[in-house]
């Protein structure tokens, strides 16, 4: 097995479940974001060489969602003030990143215009987000088919954080709950979840296809919003103060994913 690939898919996780947080743009700082799509896509035409590269990956991720579930319901509620400043000094470094690629592949600079509209997409989703309260009842039929659609651009887009989506409609808290209980899963619970499970495998085929011709047709369009998404999603974990301690681990957090990402 690539270990490598695994302890990726153990990173990758935490953007599955971390509000603010997107596993594309952890698979960005990476390097491999546009590795994954073109595998998944292409698995059938060469399915040992692809899934080689993607198991260990997905077992990464698997573990890690049902691993660190716990453990980041416990940070959100104790230790929002590091978690934040971590994840925004990630998002941070692997900015420079995004945009030496958008210069080594088209030659050209950051396109102002799908930045702002993103940039701009992000900041109210954030305020949006702000205004609805979270809920933990049980969701409807309609609402966890909705989860599945939004969890999977969110999952699969870089700088979109599904955690946060899933927030803005009440259901995050109760997706949460159920990933780090396992064991209090029944029958009324998987019932729920079928709904959640069939939209986000769907949305995903078809949300990849996009990402994909989007990225060989139009790179720099695509890169340039993804940007603006990935800016913008640091609203979301912003704890509201910061002091010298936070500058301090901004800085690490911001060097670690800077190296990562080049």
């Amino acid at each position: 097995m690539n270990i490598q690939n695994l302890i990726y898919g153990l990173i990758i996780g935490l953007g599955f479940i971390i509000p603010g947080v997107s596993g594309g743009v952890i698979a960005t700082i990476l390097g491999i974001y546009e590795t994954i799509i073109d595998k998944i896509l292409n698995l059938f035409q060469d399915v040992k060489n692809n899934t080689k590269y993607l198991t260990p990956l997905i077992i990464g991720i698997i573990l890690s969602v049902f691993f660190f579930s716990k453990i980041i319901l416990y940070l959100l509620e104790e230790k929002l003030f590091f978690i934040s400043y971590v994840f925004i000094g990630l998002i941070l470094g692997c900015i420079p990143c995004l945009l030496k690629e958008i210069k080594d592949k088209t030659n050209k600079n950051i396109n102002i215009f799908p930045f702002l509209i993103s940039f701009s997409l992000g900041i109210m989703l954030f305020i949006f987000e702000k205004k609805i309260p979270e809920s933990t009842l049980n969701p409807s039929f309609l609402t966890m088919t909705l989860a599945g659609f939004i969890y999977a651009i969110g999952k699969i887009v870089p700088g979109i954080s599904g955690a946060a989506l899933l927030m803005l409609i009440g259901v995050y808290k109760y997706l949460l709950n159920i990933i780090a209980n396992p064991l209090s899963i029944n029958l009324p619970v998987i019932i729920s979840l079928i709904p959640f499970i069939i939209s986000f495998l769907l949305s995903a085929i078809v949300i990849l296809k996009l990402v994909n011709y989007l990225l060989k047709k139009h790179f720099r369009t695509s890169y340039s919003a993804i940007i603006g998404f990935v800016i913008s999603s640091i609203l979301f974990i912003y704890p509201d103060h910061f002091n010298l301690l936070s500058i301090v681990i901004t800085s690490l957090a911001f060097l670690i994913s800077y190296y990562l990402s080049n």
